[in-house]
């Protein structure tokens, strides 16, 4: 591939300028910086872990994880960033912690870097003052890398965590000790873990689960839990996931007693905004390296990029590239905005929930759609190991699964709405943006979608709703970004061309000029002869 594009992207500047919240020029040369890290050092890096370097366990009394030496080196490089010091008392906030792993974009790595910011963010509103001057200094350390873990799945319950058997019981010390086993513990190689648990006596379901912290090492000095094994994944081998066994593992309660699930719940919103952010991620990526290959690769006389149904294909990925980021990166302003608050929570909390179901569920679909497009658009080369794009469509694939999949995401959603009526800020922004749209076809997608959407409160279908939301929500903000861009044209292309893309009625009206004006300056005009030195994704 050719050198990267200019960083950051300008769906970070227009995100932030949505938000009403402008990037100082420090922030942004910090976030270029960064980006040039991620392209030239991390992801040549995770494919080489992704093909030869995976890691392991020592074949000790009790095995640890083993990374190569490449792999250290790329997480010592991501930390050294502050990337895992993201709050108020961190050196980055939410939102721009989030387009620093916006521009991350490996997956895996980026597992890596979400759990560790949700292991310190429940550790700052939740621990008692002593536990977080004990913990916080070594999550927020750039000198010696220290990661956390976020553990709440179990063999048998999966997504219900009101099924976990993980049990915690009161030590005289004032900590506890969990016994359990979890069954996929992402970053096992962490520092410390948050994990779930229900201490004895607790009722049964969700509402007795409650929240620990659990230093990776004992107060004497041994091993705090046992990694059984290391899963043998189709993806994201950047993060080494395995199975955990807790035996009377040393732990803090996050929260008291009467804490209820409410800190369980925030992590997962943190999480879940995360992995919409991974996924956008992924997207762009896919987008960027289709636009390159389609502008160097000839094929019946012309550039891939010049034959209409390719720019179409082009155009597509460029429109859900941005819908996604946009969707993602209004749930981390929303974050930001509500994760200071404690029960009983307001407006701003359920609507960050509804935003990290919608958000979580509509940005993973586009992910694994948009990946396997890039590969279709590679060819033969998309399909073979050897080349990027594999890779990024196995890493794609897992972000449907996190932190819940698409059933439990709708319907979580649906009875926020259901219990809050929060979504009458959604239909309020969207009436706001059908007033600033002299698109017809943008108007009638619009009131038909608002109109459906009270149809569907009660049919069973909760998975429709909510992809129907996260499309209101969609447009919603492309419409905004034309307005914050100077390139509005090409925005107020791609608004168009979503609506024709998510509308069967109109799907057949595509058009060569809106294709262009949406793919807009980065389309190739030339037909030009191929250049043999240039028709492969870099290796």
């Amino acid at each position: 591939m050719g050198a990267p594009s200019e960083l950051p992207p300008a769906i970070v500047r227009d995100a932030f300028a949505i938000a009403r919240r402008g990037l100082t020029e420090p922030e942004l040369r910090a976030l270029r910086d960064f980006g040039q890290l991620a392209r030239t050092v991390t992801e040549p890096t995770a494919l080489q872990i992704d093909r030869r370097d995976r890691p392991s366990l020592s074949t000790d009394a009790v095995p640890r994880v083993l990374l190569s030496p490449a792999h250290e080196r790329a997480l010592d490089a991501l930390f050294a960033t502050g990337l895992g010091a993201v709050g108020p008392n961190g050196t980055r906030d939410w939102p721009l912690g989030f387009a620093y792993l916006h521009e991350l974009a490996d997956v895996g790595l980026l597992c890596s870097a979400t759990v560790t910011l949700a292991t310190r963010f429940v550790v700052e509103k939740w621990a008692d003052p002593s536990l977080k001057a004990r913990m916080l200094p070594a999550l927020e350390s750039r000198n010696g890398r220290a990661m956390g873990a976020t553990w709440a799945t179990e063999e048998q319950g999966g997504s219900d965590l009101g099924a976990n058997r993980s049990w915690a019981e009161p030590d005289p010390g004032g900590s506890w000790r969990l016994t359990g086993e979890k069954f996929f513990c992402s970053n096992v190689g962490a520092s410390g873990a948050v994990v779930t648990a229900r201490p004895e006596g607790s009722p049964p379901g969700i509402r007795g689960i409650r929240l620990f912290y659990a230093p990776a090492t004992r107060a004497e000095g041994g091993p705090n839990w046992r990694v059984r094994r290391l899963k043998e994944k189709l993806g994201t081998i950047t993060v080494p996931t395995g199975e955990v066994s807790l035996e009377a593992a040393e732990a803090y309660l996050l929260g008291d007693p009467g804490s209820g699930v409410e800190p369980i719940m925030e992590m997962l919103n943190v999480s879940r905004v995360a992995n919409a952010i991974g996924s956008a991620a992924v997207l762009q990526r896919a987008f960027e390296w289709s636009l390159e290959f389609a502008g160097q690769r000839s094929a019946f006389g012309r550039r891939l990029a010049n034959h209409p149904l390719l720019a179409l294909d082009l155009a597509s990925l460029a429109v859900e590239s941005d819908s996604a980021s946009l969707l993602a990166f209004d749930g981390a302003f929303r974050l930001a905005r509500a994760l200071r608050e404690r029960p009983p929570y307001s407006d701003e909390t359920h609507l960050l929930r509804l935003t990290a179901h919608v958000a979580k569920l509509v940005t993973a679909e586009q992910a694994v759609r948009g990946c396997a497009l890039a590969m279709e658009i590679h060819g033969g080369r998309g399909y073979l190991e050897e080349f990027p794009v594999a890779k990024l469509l196995r890493d794609a694939l897992v972000t449907p699964i996190w932190e819940g999949g698409a059933n439990l995401q709708a319907l979580d959603a649906r009875e926020v709405v259901r219990r809050y009526r929060i979504d009458a800020r959604w239909t309020a922004a969207a009436q706001r943006a059908i007033d600033r749209t002299e698109s017809d076809e943008i108007r009638g997608f619009f009131e038909d979608r608002l109109a459906t959407l009270e149809t569907l409160r009660a049919e069973i279908d909760a998975k429709r709703w909510a992809r129907m939301w996260g499309e209101v929500r969609e447009l919603t903000l492309l419409i905004a970004r034309a307005l914050a861009s100077p390139a509005a044209p090409v925005y107020e292309a791609r608004a168009e061309l979503y609506v024709r893309l998510h509308s069967p009625e109109s799907a057949d009206a595509m058009s060569a000029p809106i294709v262009r004006a949406a793919l807009g300056e980065g389309a190739p005009s030339d037909d030009g002869p191929e250049d043999p030195s240039r028709t492969v994704p870099r290796r």
